[in-house]
């Protein structure tokens, strides 16, 4: 059989689409999840309670290292008493972080410091302790390298997060439990 041009042609077109169908080797990293639509941008929404009702309480804050892992992106959950998570504004600082009241000076690991304000809210019950418990992190994820909670005071409670290297960011809210849903995106 000779081969014509055109027949040749048709050969090279058909082997390329072969090589392009064909799976990826199993030895690939894992994928950035192209569908994240986040921002650099302040985050900002405002609430307030009715006089009477308690102020949302932080009871735990969660992040995503182990089984529960995100491929592309760190999950931070911040989960409040109550049906609806306080008003809160998230940002980049861009002036040195500080602890509420005290002034002092917060250091955290990386080059961009992820601020999440919550208010009305509180992280300590009733009769002054402590929820969560916790209140300083390392969880081991490749963008939140250290959080940490700076503001517990006056109907406002504060974490700062210390991020591998400034990058995008979404925020979402769930109920039942009150839950803020931060998502912080891997650089590339």
């Amino acid at each position: 059989m000779v081969a014509t041009p055109r027949t040749a042609a048709l050969l090279v077109v058909l082997a390329s689409a072969v090589s392009v169908c064909r799976p990826a080797p199993e030895s690939r990293a894992p994928s950035q999840d192209t569908a994240f639509a986040g921002t650099l941008a302040p985050v900002q929404r405002v609430r307030s309670f009715p006089p009477g009702v308690a102020r949302p309480v932080l009871r735990q804050v969660e992040t995503n290292a182990g089984a529960g892992a995100s491929p592309g992106y760190d999950r931070l959950v911040f989960e409040f008493t109550g049906d609806s998570v306080p008003g809160y504004r998230v940002e980049y600082a861009t002036k040195p972080v500080q602890h509420c009241g005290s002034g002092d000076l917060v250091t955290v690991a990386g080059t961009g410091r992820l601020i999440i304000r919550f208010e009305p809210a509180q992280a300590h019950d009733e009769h002054g302790g402590l929820a969560p418990i916790e209140r300083y992190r390392v969880p081991g994820v490749p963008a939140v390298r250290e959080l940490r909670l700076i503001c517990d005071f006056e109907g406002q409670v504060a974490w700062v997060l210390g991020i591998a290297a400034p990058s995008e960011y979404r925020v979402s809210e769930l109920t039942r439990p009150a839950r803020l849903v931060l998502d912080v995106r891997h650089t590339p």
